[in-house]
């Protein structure tokens, strides 16, 4: 782009320019170019008067337009342009003449032929024709493989020589000795076969009305693997049963991992109800669901051997507050109530039961309660935060207040005794 504007105006020949130097780009026969209303517009200069000031060698035709950003364009540079296109003109030429002649010699010459390519290079091979003549011969003989043929004249060589097994004699069956179709029945089970490996996952269907949905086996690729076996046990009641065994090939133990859950049923004889058995630890006692309810915390048999402890205080050796004065005074304000637990989940609602309101011991006697407490709108089926009672801790403060209560009575006694 050239320095400054210029303005065009319509039905003149006179250009102005702003900020140009029309002297030192431009001469008569040169020519500037400039896009006026999105039209491109090449125009031939006559004369140069000043940097400023030219005229055209014919009117402006196009609209009035000032301000336009425009193009020096010298003359021997449009020369140049026109050379180049009878160049190119005369190579296109003369590759449409060299196509002649090769497509020429293609289909009339008798041996070999020299095709010419439009940038002189050339390359030689045999005629189409020479092709033809040449196959035509072969008639009573045989063509070579390398050539598309098969070598041989008879049907045994050429099966040889195309390296052909003997399965492309052999008929389609069920026999030995015969080709397997796609439906024969040897592919469609495992009857007779002595195992292998499976390197992809496997599935398993059965169309009974019953047992419809198919066992699907899968493996992680270049991970170990788990072994599934039976084996056989005796039991303490002198029967011997099945075992389903799962191992690892590695010195990691294999593990069950159940989604579902487990169905189980009650006793040797009895028949399963249709319940998903669940057992889940995260840092405390372990939780029992059943489908999709929480039904409580399994509670095992409480370990009170001194060895297994540490930090022990006996709360009669304490110095100052007796302490069981001060279980007394809480055990007092024990408000034993009767209730009904609610119905949640699968668990219906209970008949009345007699007992403690954790949410309200918890105010009293903090020791006696476990848990974080339940807030509004909890989840009825997970009820892992409730509030339990500590039934040791609870024995343990009436424990103090009989203490407590034994010690009023004596003091009593002594008193009367003394009066």
């Amino acid at each position: 782009m050239s320095a400054g504007t210029i303005t065009l105006t319509n039905g003149s020949a006179i250009v102005g320019g702003t900020g140009t130097s029309f002297t030192a780009e431009l001469s008569a026969g040169d020519f500037i170019v400039s896009t006026v209303g999105g039209v491109s517009y090449t125009l031939p200069v006559k004369s140069v008067e000043s940097n400023t000031q030219l005229t055209l060698v014919s009117n402006f035709t196009g609209p009035t337009q000032s301000g336009a950003a425009w193009s020096a364009v010298p003359r021997v540079a449009l020369n140049m342009v026109t050379a180049a296109l009878v160049a190119q003109s005369a190579e296109a030429l003369r590759g449409l003449n060299y196509d002649k002649q090769n497509w020429q010699l293609v289909y009339s010459a008798a041996g070999n032929i020299t095709v010419k390519l439009p940038d002189g290079t050339t390359f030689t091979g045999p005629s189409w024709k020479y092709l033809s003549d040449n196959m035509a011969t072969k008639s009573g003989g045989a063509v070579p493989v390398n050539q598309g043929g098969t070598g041989s004249t008879t049907e045994s060589g050429a099966r040889t020589n195309l390296g052909l097994g003997n399965s492309a004699t052999r008929n389609v069956g069920t026999e030995a000795g015969t080709v397997a179709a796609g439906d024969d029945s040897r592919l469609n089970t495992l009857n007779g076969k002595s195992g292998g490996q499976v390197t992809s996952g496997v599935s398993m269907a059965f169309t009974g009305s019953t047992y419809s949905y198919p066992v699907n086996f899968e493996v992680i690729a270049g991970q170990e693997a788990v072994q599934v076996r039976g084996s056989i046990a005796n039991f303490v009641d002198s029967s011997s049963r099945v075992i389903l065994n799962l191992e690892s090939v590695s010195q990691r133990r294999a593990v069950l991992y159940a989604s579902g859950g487990i169905i189980c049923q009650p006793g040797l004889t009895g028949g399963p109800q249709l319940y998903s058995t669940f057992l889940n630890y995260a840092n405390g006692p372990v939780d029992l669901w059943v489908d999709t309810s929480r039904i409580g915390a399994i509670q095992v048999a409480a370990t009170s051997d001194k060895l297994l402890k540490k930090e022990i205080e006996y709360l009669s050796d304490r110095v100052g507050a007796e302490p069981s004065a001060s279980a007394l005074k809480e055990v007092l304000q024990w408000n034993p109530a009767t209730f009904k637990y609610k119905k949640r989940g699968i668990i219906p609602e209970s008949d009345t039961n007699l007992g403690f309101i954790a949410n309200d011991l918890v105010e009293v006697s903090p020791e006696c309660v476990k848990g974080k407490g339940l807030e509004e709108g909890y989840d009825e089926n997970n009820t892992a935060d409730a509030y339990s009672l500590d039934e040791i801790a609870m024995i343990a403060k009436l424990t103090l207040s009989i203490q407590e209560l034994q010690k009023q009575i004596s003091l009593l006694k002594a008193n009367g005794a003394g009066s």
